[in-house]
């Protein structure tokens, strides 16, 4: 079963608006939103976990930015978590995230089993966790986290959605337009490159357009 949001505005907004469509329509498994730098991937994932907070629909969500780096080990070093702050502070970049989605792994699964439990629609919301990961890494990821997720819960509808920054990410996936709100398929990294740089041209055309605020009101009448 596919799941249709409707992209909300604020009253004041611009008329250039990041998106094209009013409402994107998502399908169970993973999403990976594509895209360059700033064409709208964690503001689209805020716009996600807002409609499913207004449905009552069960969602766990991780922001590598938010949850992990600085933040993660200083929750291991409040909570007394020793083993935890010591990896995470001997770490690099790339293991530090790989320990904590490993954590986070942890999370999903007891979420799955208690809050999520006899819910048939269930969401989980990745935010820039492939940032500093290589590409084993993210392989690793993929088998050994999302698909078993999906094989341990398959009387549910499981969306898993994921902004990505690296083609390895997208390889195999359902990749989804950010800014069009289309699912899009890259068969090579060159077609996954090409449409990167060409979203930055959108983006950077849309820029340097006149902005004018919108009015208040109905949105049909402007």
């Amino acid at each position: 079963m596919s799941r249709t949001f409707k992209i909300e505005r604020e009253p004041y907004e611009y008329d250039d608006f990041v998106y094209t469509k009013e409402e994107f329509t998502f399908e169970p498994g993973v999403t990976v939103l594509v895209g360059c730098n700033g064409i709208g991937k964690t503001t689209l994932l805020k716009q996600i976990e807002n409609q499913l907070e207004k449905q009552e629909i069960p969602f766990l969500s991780y922001d590598n930015l938010k949850d992990g780096g600085s933040t993660s080990l200083s929750k291991a070093i409040f909570y007394g978590a020793a083993d935890l702050a010591g990896s995470l502070f001997c770490s690099s970049e790339g293991e530090a995230i790989v320990t904590n989605i490993a954590n986070r792994a942890g999370q999903i699964g007891a979420f799955l089993r208690g809050e999520a439990r006899d819910a048939k629609e269930v969401w989980i919301i990745f935010d820039a966790i492939d940032s500093g990961l290589s590409v084993d890494n993210i392989v690793e990821l993929k088998e050994q986290l999302f698909s078993v997720i999906f094989e341990t819960n398959q009387d549910k509808d499981i969306y898993i959605v994921v902004s990505a920054n690296e083609y390895e990410m997208c390889r195999g996936e359902k990749c989804f337009d950010t800014r069009n709100g289309e699912y899009v398929e890259f068969k090579t990294y060159d077609q996954y490159r090409r449409f990167v740089l060409n979203s930055r041209k959108q983006k950077d055309n849309r820029r340097k357009k006149p902005r004018k605020p919108r009015k208040r009101g109905n949105r049909n009448e402007e």
